[in-house]
């Protein structure tokens, strides 16, 4: 009797931690700001356009981020995440060249593919980011 009870207690706790766990699902990253590094570019130098990235999402493991800036550039950067790894954790980034000085709008859009599905059973997600940069002389 005790070692049935015993049995019974076990398989009710048990079922009660695996009922417990979180079920897994992918999600898109979360953007903040595109920023430049350096932080006071010159015309003529190498600026390195950067994402924040407050949450990097869970299990994409390819994106497709396109940079647009009018009349500069509008470009295509494809990342897909590095062996072993759940997803991909590295801020989006992109180098340009500016050739004349002023203020330039800059943004990010993303698609992202996943190694499975979001809470809504989807394989693929978005997200975006945008920015202002000034060059100066």
């Amino acid at each position: 009797m005790k070692k049935s009870l015993f049995v019974i207690a076990f398989m009710a706790l048990f079922l009660s931690v695996v009922s417990c766990e979180k079920e897994e699902f992918a999600r898109p990253a979360t953007y903040g700001k595109i920023y430049c590094s350096p932080s006071n570019p010159k015309v003529g130098d190498t600026v390195t356009l950067i994402v924040e990235v407050p949450d990097a999402g869970n299990r994409i493991y390819h994106a497709d981020y396109t940079w647009k800036c009018k009349d500069q550039f509008s470009q295509t950067v494809r990342v897909t995440a590095p062996d072993n790894s759940k997803t991909i954790t590295e801020a989006p980034s992109f180098k340009w060249v500016f050739k004349k000085s002023g203020s330039y709008s800059v943004t990010m859009s993303a698609k992202f593919k996943f190694s499975m599905a979001d809470e809504n059973g989807s394989m693929i997600g978005v997200g975006g980011a945008s920015g202002t940069i000034k060059i100066g002389n």
